[in-house]
């Protein structure tokens, strides 16, 4: 009895020892390297080198979360795999180390990060689809926008070299809070990306568009925690800063304030705003554009309310206007027959014309 109890404790905890190691999260390693050419600033070099392994990472990533879908009967698209990716991948260490070897100096940047199978909920990731494809672009976006920058300071000398540097420079440092603050966002961790993007928006270094993008982001933040007040505060707060949406897209401030303003049931207002982000949009978002047309539509059914009954009569209030309905008609009748005998000398003839009678 005593044996059949020990082996029934060691099987137990062997079970729990199992599902222990399958609740941890996968670790994932990635590298970056970026070589260095003349002129280079170490830190671009860095920051490029950082943004190459992320890329790797969330490779990595896209295989542990495609695995995982597998396990709760989903299928998921390439696009799906990817989105989830990096909104669930959480970097825990990164360190960079500066190689010159000969004359070549090349800065190599290594990442460890992990994805916690437990907290992810597809079901729950699938059904805000739409809204976590939309932060997904932003971030490709931004991204995109690096590396195309990067390629010109790659090819440029001089002063040009030096004033894209400076502004890569900043892109960096900032698109990396950036971009981790998006993330936050997708993964439905709204609070901790408001505290992390006030910081932001506290440092008077932080001007004009990146400064309006922080505003944005944190309005795209409080909007999701449906703090509409709040969000719509920040939203002026991006409006109202300088900026141009060459780089950030500040003009998406007027889609979510569409939005809230179509919640609100003030239709004219939310087409006015959905109206303003749609011209201000590359015009290949069809999800705004129907957003666009349907507040369109309700503002007009509020502008055309359908026609009012007239109330019911009744006693002596119907007698009355009986008799004002019979009057009136009476009064119409006579004054057409008058009008008939004044204007009888003047009738013009418009049958067949009549044969002249010979003279």
């Amino acid at each position: 009895m005593a044996k059949k109890i020990l082996c029934l404790t060691m099987l137990m905890g062997l079970l729990f020892s199992c599902a222990c190691v399958s609740a941890a999260p996968q670790v994932i390693h990635a590298t970056g390297v970026y070589v260095m050419g003349d002129n280079d600033s170490p830190k671009i070099a860095k920051d490029a080198a950082r943004q190459e392994a992320m890329r790797s990472a969330v490779e990595q990533a896209g295989v542990y979360v495609e695995s995982y879908s597998r396990t709760q009967n989903m299928e998921l698209t390439e696009d799906d795999v990817r989105m989830i990716s990096g909104a669930v991948l959480k970097v825990t260490h990164e360190n960079s180390v500066p190689e010159l070897t000969g004359n070549v100096l090349k800065y190599t940047v290594n990442i460890i990060a992990e994805v916690d199978t437990d907290t992810i909920d597809l079901q729950n990731m699938m059904q805000k689809r739409q809204e976590l494809e939309k932060l997904q672009k932003e971030r490709d976006e931004l991204k995109k926008q690096n590396e195309e920058l990067l390629q010109k300071y790659e090819h440029a000398s001089g002063r040009e070299k030096r004033e894209i540097g400076h502004q890569l420079e900043n892109q960096y440092t900032l698109g990396q809070i950036f971009d981790e603050c998006v993330a936050l966002i997708q993964r439905g961790e709204h609070n901790a990306a408001i505290t992390r993007l006030t910081k932001v928006i506290r440092d008077t270094s932080v001007t004009d568009s990146p400064l309006a993008y922080a505003y944005y982001l944190r309005g795209r933040a409080y909007y999701g925690l449906r703090s509409d007040d709040n969000a719509m505060l920040d939203f002026d707060s991006a409006q109202n800063t300088p900026h141009d949406d060459a780089i950030y897209p500040i003009w998406k401030c007027h889609r979510y304030r569409g939005l809230i303003y179509y919640d609100r049931q003030r239709y004219q207002e939310a087409y006015n705003e959905l109206k303003w982000a749609w011209e201000a949009s590359p015009k290949d978002d069809r999800e705004l554009w129907t957003e666009l047309q349907r507040a369109d539509e309700m503002a007009n059914k509020r502008q055309d309310p359908p026609p009012q009954q007239p109330p019911a009569q009744s006693g002596d209030n119907m007698e009355d206007m009986w008799k004002q309905v019979i009057g009136n008609i009476l009064i119409d009748a006579i004054k057409g027959e008058i009008s008939k005998e004044q204007n009888r000398g003047h009738e013009v003839y418009r049958g067949t014309p009549r044969a002249r009678i010979p003279v």
